[in-house]
């Protein structure tokens, strides 16, 4: 007897019975909830499953999408290698067809040693050529680009400058002299003592008038005007 062939099913849900279809589409919603910034749980709660498998199903599809985006980009790579290829290559053709020998016809007329009347010859001229040399900066400009796109280039250096103290290029015995000058500075002048326009302020102030008598005192008796 003929036993029937089994039923592929796809991977997934209860027990990896569940339809592929079914699991894409639980994918993408995980993927937009979690692009919304919702959590795991809360994603969790909104498909049904737990967040353990939330967990596992964003890694999943972080994982394809990772796969996807570099194979894109090393096709992209390709691709433009290929174009600039093709512009190094007609660059290079282009120089050498400058380089080839070049005819011209050029007419010259020929006067006869009995004063008659002259005779024109037709002349072919070959004139050596050396090449356009704007064809080799645009093959230059590919074969630079070609580096870029490969990373062959070595990264240039960059120098910072930055203002150094007048006390970092001092040797130790000079440091030490600015210390002592300063030392000495700071002992001559008293922390304490007041400013000396202060003290000439208040040596020249003068002092106030004495306060004048308007009235007499109260002796009794009536002042005579």
């Amino acid at each position: 007897m003929r036993r029937a062939p089994r039923r592929s099913r796809g991977r997934g849900g209860q027990q990896g019975h569940e339809p592929r279809a079914r699991i894409r589409t639980r994918e993408l919603r995980a993927l937009e909830l979690a692009v919304l910034g919702w959590s795991q749980l809360q994603i969790a709660a909104d498909l049904g499953i737990s967040q353990a498998a939330v967990s596992k199903l964003l890694k999943r599809v972080e994982l394809r999408l990772l796969r996807e985006m570099t194979e894109t980009v090393q096709r992209q790579k390709a691709r433009q290698m290929l174009r600039l290829e093709r512009l190094f290559v007609e660059a290079m053709q282009a120089w050498h067809a400058s380089q080839a020998d070049t005819t011209r016809r050029r007419q010259r007329h020929t006067q006869s040693g009995g004063g008659g009347a002259g005779a024109t010859v037709a002349e072919l001229v070959v004139e050596n050529q050396h090449g356009d040399p704007r064809y080799l900066d645009e093959a230059r400009k590919a074969l630079t680009d070609q580096r870029k796109l490969w990373g062959l280039d070595a990264p240039q250096k960059v120098e910072v400058h930055t203002s150094r103290d007048r006390y970092d290029e001092m040797s130790e015995d000079a440091l030490r002299a600015e210390l002592a000058r300063h030392a000495r500075l700071l002992a001559a002048t008293p922390i304490d003592a007041p400013m000396p326009d202060v003290m000439d302020r208040a040596e020249h102030t003068p002092a106030p008038p004495p306060e004048s008598t308007t009235a007499a005192k109260d002796t009794g008796h009536d002042v005579e005007p």
